[in-house]
């Protein structure tokens, strides 16, 4: 009988528990805890890498049991079938050894600093009900247990007029720890910069960094009792923001290329993600997964988004061999939650970067720079710079790890694969939806269509063909009537407030119109023939009147002239060239 698959479960011993299919990833914790020998470590991934289930399957190798001591009986039962428990001298050295921190700020994601503050001291509070057993320890002085007290005091943590108990809650938490065990503590910090992320997005960016600062420095900088710290995030922040004077914190990022074995740690592999479709009896679709799912780099290794192949293997596995059934490569990652990292940056960007989105919906690669880390205070500047950085770590491009630039922050980067293609054509989409900017532009052309005024129409479009055209319409392979016709529906479709009726290529008369409107009012109707001129040079009046002869001549407004509640009837020919275009109205009605 096949392994279950537990798709979101980011707990190591409960995939374990429920013999579900597991991706051995344990060599992983001797890279970073022996072979690295750093005291303060920080990976940033993209999402749904699998950065929550590594932080889990440390905690579950290390952690020690603090009612028996020495018994390791749990990990021998989690670990026994995996690659690191065939190093038999790393697991007596470290395996259940030692008292373990593991606190995720992947909630804090809160539209106030207020609320934002108590789920950080709720965090905090239920962290430390974790270590009950130190209020009784003989270990402690009666001064330390007062300060594990106050660590379970919510009110004296949510007090904002002393946030020295928040701030230095696991730099104590840590010494007591270390005074109980006689061990330094592990500290595992999952989503390490989602505090900072929605406190910038949402507007107390300064506040959150006011305490989120201290909290790190009391943490990872000051923290004598500290042994080894890990951190997991999407993005690299800079230091000058959130790890003021940490000197010993050693960054991997999806652009470090130093160190395979951490570059393969997090994300599944060629062989890893053929490994499971052999196993899953799937390995004949390995070219559509493939397509779908791969084209990551982190470092100089080609990586797999994991959520993607576990999802594809448990949407299919069971269709396998069963007659009428098509397995098919859904797109999975769209309805994870995610950023509003293209909807915060369109509206800012210049029309050299809006062909650089179109290049990359194309399947090409754009050079462009990119930064190494981000301060999130300075996102609100729109820096082009940090918009593609923002899409590299967040796992909307990649880059290619073989190319070299005389400019040291300079790298090709590109589309990965075929899902995210999708998920990026869905944001763009969405933000054209949503604009408020393109809204109202929209708002002004069709107020002009309805009133016959060929110059507001004809400067409204411009005004959007100039920011919009690269990237509004998709099927650039198909005629350039298409890519054109496709521009405007997508202007149109979504007007519901001034547009009753939209019809594209509607048959009428003796042909198919490109697109007929009818008002809200129900009263108007507006006739739209496009066409598009070849050369610069081409006479674009003349052939914006041909058009308008081409909606006389094929009778498309007969049917309107004749309906007694139409009491306007608009023909009107736009002819394009690239981001311009002319517009010739004729009123027949």
């Amino acid at each position: 009988m096949l392994k279950s698959i537990s798709i979101g479960s980011e707990l190591f011993h409960e995939l374990i528990e429920s013999n579900s299919y597991y991706v051995d990833k344990t060599s992983f914790i001797k890279t970073i805890f022996e072979e690295n020998t750093s005291k303060v470590m920080l990976i940033t991934r993209p999402r749904r890498f699998g950065k929550t289930l590594t932080m889990s399957t440390f905690y579950d190798f290390f952690a020690l049991d603090p009612e028996n001591p020495g018994d390791v009986s749990c990990q021998e039962k989690w670990f026994k079938d995996t690659k690191i428990f065939e190093d038999k001298e790393f697991c007596a050295k470290y395996m259940g050894k030692f008292p373990v921190i593991f606190v995720s700020f992947k909630t804090m994601v809160h539209q106030s600093f207020h609320d934002a503050y108590n789920q950080f001291a709720t965090l905090i509070y239920k962290l430390a009900l974790q270590f009950e057993y130190l209020a009784a320890s003989k270990e402690l002085s009666d001064k330390q247990k007062e300060q594990y007290a106050n660590l379970t005091n919510y009110e004296k943590l949510a007090d904002r007029n002393d946030k020295s108990f928040l701030t230095g809650s696991l730099q104590t938490l840590s010494s007591l720890l270390k005074t109980h065990h006689k061990v330094s503590p592990i500290l595992l910090i999952d989503e390490y910069d989602v505090p900072i992320a929605k406190a910038a997005y949402y507007g107390y960016y300064d506040e959150m960094i006011n305490l989120i600062s201290p909290f790190y420095n009391d943490t990872l900088k000051t923290n004598l009792y500290l042994g080894r710290a890990v951190l997991t995030g999407c993005l690299r922040a800079a230091k000058e923001s959130i790890f003021t004077g940490l000197n010993n914190l050693q960054i991997c990022s999806v652009l470090d290329t130093g160190d395979d074995d951490i570059s393969q740690g997090i994300g599944f592999t060629k062989e890893e993600s053929q490994e499971v479709l052999s196993y899953y009896g799937l390995n004949d679709y390995y070219e559509e997964v493939k397509n779908n799912y791969d084209g990551y780099y982190f470092g100089a290794i080609h990586v797999y988004c994991p959520w993607d192949v576990m999802s594809f293997c448990n949407s299919n596995y069971k269709k396998v061999g069963v007659k009428n059934k098509i397995i098919s490569a859904d797109n999975y990652w769209i309805n994870t939650s995610g950023n509003d990292v293209i909807e915060e940056f369109m509206g800012f960007i210049r029309s050299e970067n809006i062909d650089k989105m179109q290049d990359l919906l194309d399947g090409k690669s754009i050079t462009t720079e990119v930064k190494t880390s981000l301060c999130y205070g300075d996102l609100k500047k729109h820096d082009v710079a940090d918009f593609w950085t923002l899409l590299l770590y967040t796992g909307y491009l990649t880059f290619d790890p073989q190319y070299r630039s005389d400019t040291k922050y300079e790298y090709r980067l590109y589309i990965p694969n075929e899902e995210i293609k999708d998920c990026f054509k869905s944001k763009i989409m969405d933000f054209f939806e949503t604009n408020p900017e393109m809204r109202n532009s929209t708002d002004e052309l069709v107020k002009g269509l309805f009133k016959g005024d060929a110059e507001t129409v004809e400067n409204s479009l411009n005004g959007l063909l100039a920011k919009y055209v690269s990237i509004r319409d998709f099927s650039t392979k198909a005629p350039k009537e298409n890519y054109y016709h496709g521009f405007m529906n997508g202007l149109l479709v979504n007007d519901i407030s001034l547009i009753k009726e939209h019809k594209s290529n509607f048959e009428s008369g003796d042909g198919y119109s490109d697109l007929i409107l009818l008002s809200s009012g129900m009263d108007v109707i507006s006739i739209l023939e496009l066409k598009i001129a070849n050369h610069e040079l081409d006479d674009r009046v003349s052939i914006s009147e041909k058009a308008i002869k081409q909606i006389k001549n094929n009778r498309y407004a007969d049917s309107f002239k004749e309906n007694k509640t139409i009491k306007s009837v608009f023909a009107y020919g736009i002819c394009f060239y690239k981001k311009s275009c002319s517009v010739k109205v004729q009123k027949l009605k």
